[in-house]
């Protein structure tokens, strides 16, 4: 069997059940952000460790990195930033600074499904993203429409704390994680 990449797989589903509970007590405390479609995915892929090594959203450090040469900042191969966008109304009415922490919420059913604590937040540059990563600033580009379109002005980088993976109720026997 082939290692994971970045050498320990990173499932950070909270199975303890003391821990589970105390962390979905301390979600319903918390200032909370509802994830869009694509933020569900990424925390899925965190969480299950198909994002591994990524122990949450990216941080400022590992962003620019990846922008710049596609490795996050401990050298680790890693060719697409994975970012908690948020927008400048959010960050004052939940106070989103480093330090604090914010409960994760599913879009379908606002099931808390993780804790975030921020490490950072930044104003990446959006233009320079595109070119790295996507090859070109052209709005026909799906991707960097969507960037352009879509993504919120900020990210938010820190470690997450699961409580549960999202529940899917389509293709239930095909997922394996």
């Amino acid at each position: 069997m082939n290692a994971p990449h970045g050498g320990i797989l990173k499932d950070l589903v909270a199975r303890d059940a003391p821990i589970h509970d105390q962390l979905k007590a301390e979600a319903e405390t918390l200032p909370d952000i509802t994830l869009t479609e694509r933020q569900l995915c990424d925390l899925e892929l965190i969480l299950n460790g198909g994002f591994s090594p990524l122990e949450g959203f990216m941080n400022e450090a590992d962003y620019k990195s990846i922008v710049d040469t596609l490795r996050l900042a401990d050298g680790a191969l890693f060719a697409m930033p994975i970012n908690l966008d948020v927008s400048q109304e959010d960050i004052a009415a939940k106070n989103i600074a480093p330090g604090a922490r914010l409960a994760l919420r599913d879009p379908r059913d606002d099931e808390a499904l993780a804790i975030i604590t921020v490490d950072d937040v930044y104003q990446p540059d959006r233009v320079k993203e595109a070119v790295q990563v996507f090859g070109a600033d052209d709005p026909a580009h799906p991707a960097v429409a969507y960037l352009r379109n879509t993504v919120q002005d900020y990210y938010v980088g820190g470690k997450v704390q699961a409580i549960q993976l999202p529940t899917h109720f389509d293709y239930v026997d095909l997922r394996c994680t």
